[in-house]
């Protein structure tokens, strides 16, 4: 019993925060400052002003575009993470698909390493409708949660944090081109330490590149940073990116009860 204990709340420590898998929980008092754009300037993007150059965003405005079109439609979303040490590279991937109808499933993978091995190897979401179910197995292969739950967990909700906090500060060089709006750091967004589902340090040396459609779809990020783990300075750098935009299906998997 000891052990299911210690096991459950390493889970909870390496999964939450969001792989998202990557950022910590909102405390539910921050609100987003949106960046002042005056009326009738031309944007390339809810929240994006037109004009190339160094500009901050509006927040609230591209947010809440990037979340419409997602409701809209169905979508494949892929993001990995990978902390590289002196000798050693420790890797997390996470794919969530969302079906047309709202149905969601979502796998999250790790590959440790003897610098930094997480204790989950692997966990999986089902949600259709109320319907929730979980399934995670730690490095040794060892079942440690499966079933029916009565909603999401935790560390599952956290997909949109990443997101929220590089719109949400620092400032961005605008370029238009056949990608669609294309983002990058020239003053860089605070970020929080619990970027990614693993206690590190603080972030530095921060740099971000985002690519918008003009409806306001964030359709791919990367965000790199310096930080620590046990006195080691190591490289973080996460990509995500949204694929298959209204041609997503999903087949329920087999251990779903």
């Amino acid at each position: 019993m000891h052990r299911r204990r210690l096991v459950v709340a390493l889970l909870a420590l390496i999964l939450l925060a969001g792989c998202n898998a990557l950022s910590a929980p909102s405390s539910g008092t921050e609100t987003l400052t949106p960046a002042a754009v005056p009326e009738g300037v031309p944007t390339a993007a809810p929240g994006v002003p037109a004009a190339e150059g160094v500009t901050a965003l509006d927040a609230d405005r591209l947010l809440a575009a990037d979340a419409r079109r997602r409701e809209a439609t169905s979508y494949r979303l892929t993001r990995t993470v990978e902390i590289r040490g002196r000798n050693w590279t420790t890797r997390i991937d996470r794919d969530r698909r969302v079906a047309a109808n709202g149905t969601i499933y979502e796998r999250v993978e790790t590959e440790g390493s003897p610098g930094l091995t997480p204790a989950v190897a692997r966990s999986e979401l089902w949600k259709d409708g109320s319907a929730v179910f979980v399934r995670t197995y730690d490095q040794d292969g060892t079942r440690i949660e499966r079933g029916p739950f009565p909603s999401v967990p935790g560390h599952f909700r956290r997909w949109v944090m990443l997101r929220e906090q590089l719109a949400a500060g620092g400032e961005y060089r605008v370029e238009q081109t056949t990608e669609g709006v294309v983002l990058r750091t020239a003053e860089p967004p605070p970020l929080e330490e619990g970027v990614i589902p693993i206690s590190l340090g603080e972030p530095r040396n921060v740099t971000a590149r985002l690519t918008v459609e003009e409806s306001g779809l964030v359709r791919s990020l990367r965000l790199r940073y310096d930080t620590t783990v046990r006195g080691e300075t190591v490289r973080v750098e996460i990509t995500h990116r949204l694929t298959a935009v209204g041609n997503t299906t999903i087949d329920r998997p087999d251990w779903v009860g």
